[in-house]
């Protein structure tokens, strides 16, 4: 009221208590359009009715050589997962990409199915590979051995790199002798070709001197030069990002579970050759001159225009209070494909390839804790980060009691967020719990499975706030999948909650109503030297101008009521 009355002193007005209400009813109806916006599922489509399932027994390193060979029944190392896991979804124009292993038991070949979001249809591809199983025993299913996938926004290649756990030339007996790397990629433009085309034939064969004869799509490097193929030894676990010129980008683990590092390398869509790997950190990290070895248990991610690492540390120091993993750990990359100028969360520059994890430490869920007694803090899963497009930093992580039966059995989960802007972390055990978090735009979000059925929770980044957004209460129950969020949608892929080596996948479009940018396009752009920030003026990054907006809009309002009001 004391804006108008600063904006038009001439009128000399009395705004009236009339005024006032008619103001206040504007705003919460302003602020109600924005409450009510709704996520909304907006597509649900099946992808096929047999992918493969680990159904048989859990098995371990006392009887994984003895799996169970005479049902249908198929035992399983590790966990039961093998389709719609790991880096299996990912879009290109109007087309989703999934990849899966078909079942069943004898089946276990390399699927890639294209959904056409024009047209409604599914079309897949069998590859020749199939399933290898644990250390080379097709018996025994692997569910690391995940699928990774991508395709090129400049010149339209897919590329899929899958069905290996750290695999060379000499371990496990030399089964995987020129075989233990599975790369297989396509020819420009394939992955928009019209539904009939989108065949077997848009991809590479192997022609190299270790082909495996006339139908091997697989390649033991991805550079093409048979020279370089122990750069590409002992992998696991692939994930590809595409950066913001466009710009495809692989990262691996590299070694085990307490001694690896991270390894990551680029395409270049012009010359259609990847590079070798380049380290984010040194394995072996004792020869280096750190007191013990570690390994890494997170994820590398390209977000809010930076590649980025966050982690939990798996030592090699066995007799500490910690039976796995310990810490948190995050860094960032100034540069465009991460050679280079790496910071911790402070902004501060760290040893690069990174040895003593502690440059990077942020806290110590272990800290949250009262067990001090050897190998009794169990930090495995619900671990995960993102980072929010106006660069709030969310990390999630659960820490529970080794012993489960314990008198005094503890389980906490924390949220560590640091608001963009400020120096540090605010840590917080008032959080519900979650096994991942993911962004979109200036949002966080929560996104699970309830009895089977999807459900999404948001927060605005920085914040602790999570609010139930969507949830389905109906339809087909799912036992997992798999998540990709781009352009403001989810894209959730499913499998349906059933018995047998052969289950149905889903896809699922789930509208996040959030107004984000659009991901790089298919056209090549000039390579960015630096990134941009967003300031409270940058619209893009969701900053002042929606507030600046519903003031103009009450301001104008106002003003052509203003003879209403004068004359009570």
């Amino acid at each position: 009221m004391n804006l108008l009355r600063a904006s038009f002193p001439q009128l000399n007005l009395k705004l009236s208590a009339k005024l006032s209400r008619l103001i206040f009813a504007s705003a919460l109806c302003t602020v109600s359009l924005s409450a009510n916006a709704k996520v909304t599922l907006e597509t649900q489509i099946k992808i096929t009715d047999s992918a493969l399932h680990f159904d048989g027994k859990n098995l371990d390193f006392s009887n994984f050589e003895k799996p169970d060979s005479t049902t249908e029944k198929y035992d399983y190392f590790f966990g039961p997962n093998i389709s719609a896991h790991g880096d299996a979804v990912k879009t290109y124009k109007d087309y989703v990409f999934m990849t899966w292993y078909r079942g069943g038991k004898d089946d276990r070949h390399v699927m890639l199915s294209r959904y056409n979001k024009v047209t409604g249809t599914v079309k897949t591809i069998e590859f020749p590979h199939q399933h290898t199983g644990f250390r080379g025993n097709p018996l025994v299913g692997e569910s690391h051995n995940t699928i990774g996938l991508a395709v090129s926004p400049i010149n339209g290649t897919i590329h899929m790199v899958y069905d290996m756990h750290a695999y060379d030339d000499n371990n496990h007996d030399g089964k995987f002798k020129n075989d233990y790397f599975r790369y297989s990629y396509s020819v420009p433009g394939a992955a928009s070709v019209a539904d009939k085309d989108f065949t077997l034939d848009k991809f590479v064969k192997d022609t190299s001197a270790v082909s495996q004869g006339n139908d091997d799509y697989k390649h033991l490097t991805m550079t093409g030069d048979l020279a370089d193929k122990a750069n590409f030894a002992r992998l696991t676990y692939p994930k590809f990002f595409v950066n913001t010129d466009g710009t495809l980008l692989l990262y691996m683990r590299l070694g085990g579970n307490n001694n690896g590092a991270y390894v990551f390398n680029r395409y270049d869509a012009a010359a259609q050759k990847w590079s070798t790997f380049t380290n984010f950190n040194l394995n072996n990290q004792k020869s280096h001159g750190n007191k013990y070895n570690w390994g890494l248990y997170g994820n590398m991610k390209y977000v809010n225009g930076k590649l980025r690492v966050g982690f939990q540390q798996r030592s090699g120091d066995n007799d500490d209070k910690y039976k796995y993993q310990n810490g948190v750990y995050y860094a960032y990359s100034d540069h465009p494909e991460g050679f280079g100028d790496w910071k911790n969360h402070k902004g501060e520059a760290m040893t690069w390839p990174l040895v003593n994890s502690d440059e990077i430490k942020v806290f110590e869920p272990g800290d949250y804790f009262s067990h001090t007694d050897a190998n009794s803090v169990y930090i495995v899963g619900s671990f995960d980060w993102t980072v929010t497009a106006k660069g709030d930093i969310h990390i999630i992580s659960k820490v529970r009691s080794t012993n489960r039966n314990r008198p005094d059995y503890e389980e906490v989960y924390l949220h560590a967020y640091k608001p963009v802007g400020t120096e540090e972390f605010i840590i917080t055990k008032e959080f519900a719990g979650a096994s991942e978090i993911y962004t979109s735009g200036d949002n966080v979000y929560i996104v699970g499975l309830n009895n089977g059925r999807p459900y999404v929770e948001k927060a605005q980044g920085g914040t602790n706030s999570f609010v139930r957004v969507y949830e389905a209460t109906d339809g087909i129950q799912f036992d997992h999948g798999t998540i990709y969020i781009t352009d403001g949608k989810l894209y959730y892929y499913l499998m349906e909650k059933m018995t047998g080596t052969k289950q149905p996948l889903y896809l699922q479009i789930i509208d996040l109503d959030v107004n984000e940018s659009s991901p790089p396009s298919a056209k090549a752009t000039p390579k960015l030297n630096s990134e941009k920030k967003l300031d409270s003026s940058d619209t893009t990054g969701g900053g002042s101008s929606a507030p600046l907006s519903i003031l103009l809009g009450l301001f104008l309002m106002a003003f052509r009521q203003i003879k209403y009001a004068t004359n009570d």
